[in-house]
């Protein structure tokens, strides 16, 4: 619950009876001291054991702070038994994961249940019931988004971000490819007489050609068509 005298760090309610400020460092650096302690099982976790790591440099605070929100970690560093689930595999390691996720954000889930579990919900909730500010609420959300994709916590509505369209009609790959073809042509002089009955595949190799690799093409099929056209004896 938002409490007026909370201090710009907020906090929410984990499962663990703890209130602790929930992950707003970079998703990126979080996600890889996940990784991390997937693959090794270190005595304790610290800004030194992720700056050794190359772990969100200049961020390892936040990092150690989202692995004792998840109960990753103690307060001393320590790995906690939860921390043993990343290191599953398969199917066990998608549930536990989602173990993991659903019990750190225990007040998130809860309070979205029955609305949908969505980005705005989400930002809304730690704009409202975190108290956290629209920068951090923003970071936050992220993270928590995609640890409900990565977890296949399956979230409501299209929640992928909208791509941005490009500027200008968008060009077939062929049409690009087959203009580069006669550019190269036209550019080193080559006339291609239509009147002949000569067709030439685009194949995957001939449209992966630069611009060079085509002209030499056309050069090599133009003289073998001069050649076989020449009467012998």
């Amino acid at each position: 619950m938002f409490q007026s005298g909370m201090n710009s760090m907020a906090m929410i309610e984990t499962d663990l009876g703890k209130r602790l400020a929930p992950p707003y460092g970079p998703t990126r650096g979080m996600l890889q001291a996940l990784e991390l302690l997937r693959r090794t099982t270190p005595g304790r976790v610290d800004i030194d054991f992720l700056r050794a790591n190359g772990v969100a440099p200049g961020n390892e605070y936040k990092v150690v702070g989202a692995l004792r929100f998840l109960g990753l970690i103690d307060d001393a560093g320590g790995p906690t038994e939860r921390s043993r689930l990343l290191k599953t595999r398969g199917v066990t390691h998608t549930e536990a994961l989602q173990e993991i996720v659903r019990a750190a954000y225990a007040g998130v889930f809860q309070h979205l249940q029955g609305q949908g579990l969505t980005r705005d919900g989400i930002y809304n909730y730690f704009v409202t019931r975190g108290g956290l500010g629209t920068e951090m609420s923003n970071k936050a959300t992220r993270f928590l988004v995609k640890l409900c994709r990565i977890a296949e916590i399956k979230l409501a509505g299209n929640e992928e971000r909208p791509r941005v369209p490009r500027k200008g009609p968008r060009v077939p790959p062929k049409t690009v490819r087959r203009s580069a073809l006669s550019t190269a042509a036209m550019d080193n002089n080559i006339k291609m007489d239509s009147s002949l009955p000569l067709v030439i595949a685009l194949t995957p190799e001939i449209a992966g050609m630069d611009l060079d690799q085509l002209t030499d093409l056309l050069r090599k099929v133009r003289t073998a068509w001069d050649r076989a056209g020449t009467p012998q004896g």
